[in-house]
């Protein structure tokens, strides 16, 4: 008879190693040290400092560029707008809200704080547009990259701009406030929309203006002198000297109208100089009254290229452009490698 047998050794009992117990006490005194261990990590953490994310400060710029900061605002804007008038044989000057409002757009669009209560400054007298001048000058700005100014007023010849009641002249802005030490070596830009006579351009024609017929200037004389312009400064005319400048009652001036269109479209791309140009070229294509035109002009001392954007919108770009060549210069190489190849075949 068979008998199946197992591969259990069977030891004998005497040699049989006793059971293990588990004592109650030592597993809890396992648990505890085990919470402790948590408790002890948790509170490590909590201790430990976050690092939170901090913008970086400096932004790379073109070595032709203003330098900006990126803690700092890009710039401070002002928009001094003359609708209504005391005298009563000046007209109001309707439409000009609007203007105010594709200004205020177009450059909160590039990053700048503008509300209407600390930057737009409505029909002002004289004596409030001289105050306020002098408390810009006499402003601690370092926090600002820049300063742009706007004034949408009457005006005529020799830079006379019309007040509430009564007149000022456009040196009067940028010769106090160029003197700001807080705004040494920043682009600052004053931009006049005003007429600077009675004359005007024609199309089609190549008469001189009635404006240029007495005279063959197209700025006044002093505007050139050293004691007259500041460094760094950009003055913006809506037209030529003797001119007048052109003013929808519903939609706003030509210049102005024009410019915010050419900053909104390209002012994250191009610099403030090229963007005038385009304005500039817009205003005198784009519109007529009959056969009357406008030419707007700009005097700079810039030495610089001053651009709009934002530090973090301009490295973005210059990133952009940087990686674009590359891809450009290897898509040349691989045309030349391929174009290689195939001439070996055809010998």
């Amino acid at each position: 008879m068979s008998t199946v047998e197992s591969d259990v050794v069977r030891l004998p009992r005497t040699a049989q190693s006793p059971s293990p117990r588990t004592n109650p006490s030592e597993s809890s005194n396992n648990a505890d040290e085990g919470v402790q261990r948590m408790y002890q990590q948790v509170r490590a953490l909590r201790a430990t400092p976050t690092k939170k994310f901090v913008e970086r400060q400096r932004y790379r710029t073109g070595r032709l560029e203003y330098p900006r900061d990126g803690g700092k605002d890009p710039g401070l804007v002002y928009i001094f707008n003359h609708e209504n008038f005391d005298d009563y044989n000046v007209d109001s000057r309707d439409g000009s809200s609007w203007d105010v409002e594709e200004l205020a757009l177009c450059l909160q669009r590039l990053g700048y704080n503008i509300t209407k209560e600390n930057n737009v400054l409505s029909d002002l007298t004289s004596a409030q547009v001289r105050t306020k001048i002098k408390e810009i000058a006499e402003s601690d700005l370092s926090q600002y990259n820049s300063l742009i100014i706007f004034v949408l007023t009457h005006g005529n010849k020799s830079n006379t701009l019309r007040t509430k009641d009564g007149e000022i002249y456009a040196i009067e802005f940028w010769n106090k406030i160029g003197e700001n030490p807080t705004l040494a070596d920043k682009p600052k830009m004053f931009v006049f929309q005003a007429c600077k006579g009675d004359g005007y351009s024609t199309t089609g024609s190549e008469e001189i203006p009635k404006s240029l017929k007495s005279s063959s200037k197209i700025v006044p004389t002093e505007t050139f002198s050293t004691n007259y312009l500041k460094p760094h400064t950009l003055t913006v005319y809506a037209t030529i000297e003797g001119n007048v400048s052109f003013r929808d009652t519903r939609r706003g001036t030509w210049f102005i109208q024009e410019l915010c269109k050419n900053f909104s479209a390209y002012g994250r791309r191009d610099d403030v100089l090229s963007l005038l140009i385009r304005t500039t070229k817009c205003v005198c294509w784009n519109y007529a009254k009959g056969n009357k035109k406008q030419m707007p002009f700009f005097v700079s001392t810039l030495r610089k290229k001053f651009y709009l954007n934002t530090n973090r919108d301009r490295d973005a770009l210059m990133r952009i452009a940087e990686s674009n060549e590359k891809i450009l210069k290897n898509l040349e190489e691989i045309k030349k490698g391929l174009l290689a190849v195939l001439d070996e075949r055809k010998k």
